[in-house]
């Protein structure tokens, strides 16, 4: 008995192991290192500014929208966390703001956050941000779906932004995140989000399916097994339809981004449809493109 108590404990601690090793965190110096390493690039900016990310998981945009502004505004001086930061253009904003803001940047993608490291080293090597700016950062590859990722935060924060991320996960994903979101923010801290509604001019052919559904009152009207079938290639380039993902996507809204988070204890406080904060052929329809929440943990 003592010999299979023993076996059992070893396999837990492997099994413990395997799932910490899906969270990484990297100091400023090791990103720097590994982004060397991996000899890695930016892509280049498409023709309505949009910087695509490596990972297929959509684009980081030219102009900040209403909600990444509120962050900004909120976050001064605190400890925040942003999740899915990619290239890490909200972050530098926001050192460039306050030498006090200590930032925790996290992506899915670590090569993303390698790639931050070295804009962030660039900018101070031409003094557009403060020498010791890489002392208020942190880097952290983990998956805020998954329960022992959400440990290797190491923290609570007292602001969480959370931009163009939600879209990419399933039903059940998204109801986890929130979960974890929740946890990660202190009494009082604030969360602000983005995501991409159905009303886009890319995919505007799933419009009609969508309403559809809303109508016939189905749960989760705005989730897709691929885009791809939705895709409108009069406004989509052959190379940009090889970038989207063939995983499913779950389009928002307001009713459909408040009612998640309500269910998880956040106190909304805006929760509203926007237009792009940019001008783009591809994605702008009616001023319905993006959907915002600002919610509080009581």
């Amino acid at each position: 008995m003592e010999a299979k108590s023993l076996k059992f404990k070893v396999l837990f601690c492997i099994f413990t192991c395997l799932l910490q090793a899906d969270a990484s965190v990297f100091s400023y110096e090791e990103a720097l290192v590994k982004y060397d390493e991996n000899n890695l690039k930016m892509p280049e900016p498409e023709s309505d500014g949009r910087i695509q990310t490596l990972n297929k998981k959509g684009a980081v945009t030219a102009k900040f929208d209403y909600a990444t502004i509120e962050f900004l505004k909120f976050a001064q001086g605190k400890v925040v966390l942003e999740i899915g930061g990619t290239y890490g253009k909200v972050m530098i904003t926001a050192l460039r703001q306050s030498k006090s803001t200590q930032y925790t940047l996290n992506d899915l993608d670590p090569r993303h956050l390698f790639i931050a490291a070295k804009i962030l080293q660039s900018k101070v090597n031409e003094n557009k941000l403060k020498p010791n700016s890489a002392q208020q950062v942190k880097f952290i590859r983990a998956d805020v779906t998954n329960a022992q990722n959400i440990k290797n935060f190491g923290a609570t924060y007292d602001a969480i932004f959370v931009g163009r991320v939600l879209h990419f996960l399933t039903p059940d994903q998204l109801e986890d995140a929130v979960k974890h979101l929740f946890l990660l923010l202190k009494p009082g801290g604030r969360i602000f989000v983005v995501a991409i509604t159905p009303y886009v001019k890319r995919f505007e052919k799933f419009i009609l399916e969508y309403e559809r559904r809303i109508n016939a009152k189905e749960e989760n009207p705005g989730f897709v097994k691929s885009l791809h079938e939705y895709v409108n290639p009069e406004v989509t380039a052959p190379e940009q339809i090889k970038n989207i993902s063939i995983e499913p996507f779950f389009f928002l809204d307001d009713k459909a981004l408040r009612a998640v988070f309500e269910r998880n204890d956040f106190r909304v406080i805006e929760c509203k449809m926007i237009p792009l904060s940019y001008k783009s052929k591809s994605w702008e329809l009616d001023g319905r493109e993006n959907v915002i929440l600002i919610a509080e943990k009581p």
